[in-house]
């Protein structure tokens, strides 16, 4: 069982009297050194999308992680330079049905990563149908995963955006539907531990993803970045910094219920870090 985030979680074998400027590095250290004897079963949802092709990249690299169920509308093809042992490649139809032999595969996983979703910058922009994979998936696929008998805690992540209003009384003013409904996707997920035991999650809220390779995004970040030369800089994020810091998180605890911009960055940055020194 993987051991709670102490700051999440107050109870845990990590004072919290330790200094907070070596909390992270120690916290990052007695947990790895735990999941090394063990094994994490990773679910990766939207995993041929831009953010969740890097994640399982990624993934595949950290040996604490010992099994994939990467969970795609079409089975996900991995360069042949790496070892995809590990891989479970599940193929749905859509997010929001889960048959039997699907299930299965989620059985006793500790944690998820939800990148599913649509938006606005994509070609035919239907807000019913954004507000359906976006949310209602989220739901039902939550719902599947429990009812398979997850690990305890199972940890889930689900990715929104930077911008997402959080006071119910403010209405934001550049597309306003699109934002409030994510505004209630994220409420309807931090609800989640309530509704199911052992649950724990977190809300992640990335700007714009630099590096994206998409034209759409790319003429977006492109755009950013003229805006940023000439007025206020606007969040952007590393595509590896953020895979990296999403992964960081389901394995050693959630350091906060929603992680913005700037706490990504540096997670992921950290995260890159720590995989780069030599392990004895």
């Amino acid at each position: 069982m993987w051991s709670p985030n102490p700051d999440t979680y107050p109870n845990s074998k990590i004072s919290k009297n330790a200094p907070t400027s070596s909390l992270p590095r120690i916290q990052s250290s007695l947990l790895r050194k735990q999941k090394i004897e063990g094994s994490m079963k990773l679910i990766i949802a939207g995993a041929t999308g831009l953010l969740g092709a890097e994640i399982v990249r990624q993934s595949l690299q950290i040996p604490e992680i010992t099994q994939v169920v990467v969970l795609a509308h079409q089975t996900v093809h991995l360069d042949e330079s790496i070892d995809s042992s590990k891989v479970r490649s599940v193929v749905i139809h859509g997010y929001g049905e889960y048959p039997d032999n699907v299930k299965v595969e989620f059985a006793g996983a500790d944690a998820c990563i939800w990148t599913v979703a649509l938006t606005p910058l994509q070609p035919g922009f239907d807000f019913a149908e954004v507000k359906r994979i976006c949310q209602d998936y989220t739901k039902l696929g939550f719902e599947a995963m429990c009812e398979a008998g997850p690990a305890r805690p199972f940890r889930f992540i689900y990715l929104s955006a930077e911008g997402t209003p959080e006071d119910p009384t403010k209405d934001p003013v550049i597309l306003p539907d699109f934002f409030i409904m994510r505004r209630n996707t994220e409420l309807m997920v931090q609800r989640f531990p309530t509704e199911k035991e052992g649950v724990e999650v977190c809300i992640a809220r990335p700007g714009v993803i630099a590096n994206s390779t998409t034209w759409s995004r790319a003429l977006v970040a492109n755009l950013f970045r003229i805006v940023n030369r000439f007025g206020r800089t606007l969040p952007n994020i590393q595509r590896s910094e953020l895979a990296a810091a999403v992964l960081n998180q389901v394995m050693d605890g959630f350091e906060k219920k929603t992680l913005l911009n700037a706490d990504l960055v540096r997670l992921g940055r950290r995260e890159l870090k720590l995989r780069s020194t030599p392990r004895f």
